[in-house]
């Protein structure tokens, strides 16, 4: 009888479109656990669109994410607070250079406050 292991992941990854991802953690998520679950992501990410993916940071700088992604940009805002419209341009814009510049480029929302990856941007 084969055995069949079930993984337990701490993180949502919702496909918006085709080539919008949606990464949530939990906000309360433990500090190991969340780093566990970040590689796990980056290590499907990587599996299944190479290097043409680039994460957005919704949340709080960290220096672990910037350690397993090469292409990151923080756009963090304070917890519970609407961000302010030129930060909201400034991802569209991010977003749209790198999904025109290849048709198989991806762009990865990264966030632990999941309202900012669905409701500020995909309502």
């Amino acid at each position: 009888m084969e055995r069949v292991m079930e993984r337990h992941y701490d993180f949502d990854l919702t496909y918006i479109t085709e080539r919008i991802i949606s990464v949530f953690f939990p906000p309360k998520l433990e500090e190991q656990r969340y780093r566990v679950n970040l590689k796990e992501v980056a290590a499907m990410l990587k599996s299944k669109h190479q290097d043409k993916f680039l994460l957005l940071n919704l949340s709080e700088r960290r220096h672990d994410i910037t350690r397993l992604y090469t292409k990151v940009y923080d756009f963090g805002w304070p917890d519970l607070h609407a961000p302010p419209l030129d930060k909201i341009c400034a991802i569209c814009k991010a977003m749209e250079t790198w999904l025109t510049s290849d048709p198989q480029h991806v762009v990865v929302l990264h966030c632990k406050v999941r309202v900012r990856c669905h409701v500020v941007f995909f309502p």
